[in-house]
Parts: C-alpha cells; structure tokens; sequence
C-alpha cells in the first residue's frame, strides 16, 4: 500500500513540476516573441532596421528633355524643356552602377536629354546610360563620383517565399521617397514585358515576375523590394495591364538575381548576348487531345532568315534539347536564350510519327 501512495505521490510531483517548465518555457518563447516584435517595452513593431539598410540606396531618377532645336547658349530662348519625368533606382554596386527599368529611360537617348541621380540625404549627380535590355525591361545608369554611395543589401541565398513581408521603396508621383508594405502574393510569374508604362501584359512570354501587393504606382518603376531584412529582393517595375478594370494589390518586380545577371551582360558586353533560334511555338498540352498526352512544344511556324530555316518546320514537336527533356514552352526559350550565338543544340523532334535528331547553330538575336 505505501509503495502504491509513494507511486502516486511520486506521479503527482514529476506532474506538478512539468506544469510550471512549461508554463515558464511558454512565458519565455511569449517574452521572445514579444522582444523580436517590439524590440523593447515602449517602442512598436516596426520595419525601421530594413528601411535604413536599404533606402539610402534607392534614388530618384529625374529625366530632362530639352528642345532639340536648343543650341546650348544662354541667348537661345527657344529652350523649352518638352518632358520632365521622374521614376525610381537602385544602386547595387560601390562603382556607381545603378540599376533602373529600360521604360524608365527609353526617351533619355534623345538629342538634350539629361539624367539626374538624386539620393535620399538630396545630393543629385548626373548619370550616363550604360546599356538596356528591352526584352526583360532592364537598364543600368552610372554616376561618377568620389563620393561613398549606400548600396542595397544583396543576399541572393535568401530566396523569395509566398507570404513573406516586403517593402517596396521607391519615388511615386515624384512626392518624394515613399515605402509601402505587402507580402509576395506569387514568384515566377510569367509575360511578355511591360507593355506601357507602369503596366504589364501577362500573355504568354518567358520574362519571370515576382507579384506582389504592396502599392506600385507611377514612379516607382526601378525601385527596390526589400525582404524584412532590408534586402534586395526584386525591381519594381509594373502593375497589371487591365481594360475594362482597375486592379489593386496585383502588382510586379524583376526578380533581383535575374536583374544582377543582365546588369552584369550589359557592363560587360554593352548589351545581353542571346541565342536565337526563329521559331514560334506552343505547349503541347494547348493543342489536341492526343498531343496532349505527350511532353514539349510544337512549332506554329519558323522565321526564314533565321538559323531553323529548312532544318525545323510547322508541326514538329521538340521533344528534347541536347538531351534535355522539354517540359513546355519557356524551359525551351530558356535554353535558347541562355546559349550563346554559334553554339550548336541538338534537337530531338516528332515529325509526324517519326523521331528525328536534328542540329542547329543558333544566331544572335536582335
């Protein structure tokens, strides 16, 4: 009988005691989270450690166009200024490199054009345009300057997640600096570009957004999305293209990992280097019923001054390329545009009820 009450005794112990560790753990884990919130007693929750790592590194961009018929001298009355626009950038690299959408400078070549960098803290520079990629809607300013310039926070091991918290920064309706909130409502995206400015056309295409619905508005173009830690994770470039409707909370950036690759093409090349095959093409799976059943895309039709002329024709299905099995139309794109001109693929095509492997040597695309 005592050996039963000491079991008991014993039981109600050990149970009474893990009550209060967990209670005590609970209370720790709640005083965590409560720190990590509100930093301290008195102060709200906040984003003010991301904004201060990475909004010095957003500038505004102000694009002068003067009058082409301006002869530069002080006497010449005919100088009008016919556009005065202002957007968004980026500087990512200590050199001066700054990265901004190509809509954004598009009209800057023109003859009297200047563009001006202005930072947070006021101080404006004048910029020079590097280079442009119009397909993924990208350019790259620079400024020459002794002067230390902030750069944003780069950490491309950090992938973009649905769900996580973003900040977009960026110079809308030219009021001046502005950070809005969101969270990434969608990666990888796909379209065709920007096909006005500040909007985006979704039809089928290979350029990858990241959605987002934190407020992108007119001059934001160019500007950051952060993460939480004030990282770069994307450029702001375009809300939804819509006719009949307007869209709120449906808005875009350039993943910042593709952004850095093409600026790095451009610094290097002047331009970005593309294979270019010449066809056009759809996913197998937009086609019959039968064709359905089978992986790849088909090709609609072929460009005659293109390096698939004669080789490639309307109604074959590539299968695979260079022994990589095609899943759909922008795995197929993308291994083009990544290879460069003169390279040779070897395509494996259904030509009617035949397999056939055919090689290419692929062009420059234009």
């Amino acid at each position: 009988m005592k050996s039963v009450l000491h079991a008991v005794f014993s039981g109600l112990i050990l149970g009474i005691t893990i009550l209060i560790v967990n209670d005590l753990m609970i209370k720790e884990q709640n005083n965590k989270l409560t720190y990590s919130l509100f930093q301290n007693n008195s102060a709200p929750a906040n984003y003010t450690q991301a904004i201060e790592a990475s909004a010095p590194a957003v500038v505004n961009i102000f694009i002068q166009v003067t009058d082409s018929d301006y002869d530069g001298s002080s006497n010449d009355t005919s100088s009008v200024n016919k556009n005065f626009s202002s957007a968004s950038g980026i500087i990512v690299d200590k050199n001066g490199y700054i990265l901004t959408n190509y809509h954004v400078i598009m009209n800057a070549s023109i003859s009297g054009s200047t563009i001006f960098v202005q930072l947070r803290n006021g101080k404006t520079y004048q910029g020079g345009i590097v280079g442009y990629d119009k397909r993924t809607d990208i350019a790259v300013l620079k400024v020459n300057t002794k002067d230390v310039l902030p750069v944003i926070p780069i950490n491309l091991n950090r992938k973009p997640r649905l769900g996580d918290v973003v900040l977009a920064i960026g110079n809308p309706y030219n009021i001046g600096q502005t950070i809005t909130m969101g969270i990434i409502s969608a990666v990888g995206r796909t379209g065709s570009g920007v096909t006005n400015v500040n909007t985006l056309d979704l039809s089928p295409g290979i350029q990858e957004f990241i959605q987002t619905d934190a407020a992108i508005n007119s001059g934001n173009s160019g500007g950051a999305l952060v993460n939480s830690f004030g990282e770069f994770v994307g450029m702001n470039t375009a809300t939804l293209s819509s006719i009949e409707n307007q869209t709120n909370g449906i808005s875009f950036a350039i993943p910042a990992e593709l952004s850095l690759n093409i600026m790095r093409d451009i610094i290097k090349h002047g331009r970005v280097i593309r294979g270019y095959l010449g066809i056009m093409a759809k996913d197998i799976t937009s086609g019959s019923d039968s064709l359905r059943r089978k992986s790849g895309v088909v090709i609609t039709s072929i460009d005659p001054s293109g390096p698939a002329h004669n080789l490639l024709y309307a109604g074959d299905s590539i299968i695979s390329v260079n022994g990589e099995k095609i899943t759909d139309l922008k795995h197929v794109m993308n291994i083009i545009a990544s290879s460069q001109p003169n390279t040779s693929l070897v395509f494996e095509i259904m030509r009617g009820d035949e397999l056939v492997t055919i090689s290419v040597l692929l062009a420059e695309q234009r």
